[in-house]
């Protein structure tokens, strides 16, 4: 889809939904989670780790280089009935979404908004737009382009992170733990 026909901030902060079905009832399917985060995964380019606590899953991926742009999994996992060669086994269901930390895009939120406000009260100070008045309106619109850079690069950045996570979500939801 265009970018011209997205809502601006699901475009800068997208959440990508993520169902996954286990043949593990919902304990132990928490538990595989857990031992497959418990000291981090080891991928090639980082770790998974993360929390599985009461059917909440929060889990993401730990690079090397710092990033506090990239998606973090938050979901639940709860029960559900699959239909087995023996009648009705107990399953369960894992359903949550990719999207950035709720703190950055907070502070991303008053940082965009500060910049917005910056350049709409030079504007209307200035009374007037003339080519002579654009140099005042520059701080706040290249502070505002700046940020959405940052939060573009550091999605650019962990591209791979959701893929990675859920290969490590699927291998761990698929494989009965001892």
């Amino acid at each position: 889809m265009p970018i011209m026909h997205m809502r601006f901030w699901n475009w800068l902060f997208p959440r990508t939904p993520l169902q996954l079905s286990s043949p593990l009832p919902p304990d132990q399917a928490a538990q595989a989670l857990r031992a497959a985060t418990a000291r981090g995964n080891l991928t090639a380019n980082g770790t998974v780790v993360g929390s599985v606590r009461a059917g909440r899953v929060h889990l993401y991926h730990r690079s090397f280089l710092r990033n506090s742009f990239k998606p973090h999994f938050r979901g639940q996992l709860q029960g559900s009935a699959q239909g087995s060669a023996q009648g009705s086994a107990q399953g369960s269901v894992l359903r949550g979404r990719f999207a950035p930390p709720v703190l950055v895009v907070l502070f991303m939120a008053f940082w965009i908004g500060f910049c917005l406000l910056w350049s709409v009260v030079t504007a209307l100070q200035l009374g007037a737009i003339s080519l002579m008045h654009i140099p005042a309106l520059l701080p706040g619109l290249v502070m505002m382009g700046f940020g959405i850079g940052l939060v573009r690069l550091g999605q650019h950045l962990a591209a791979d992170d959701p893929r990675i996570l859920s290969r490590v979500m699927q291998q761990a939801l698929q494989s009965p733990t001892d």
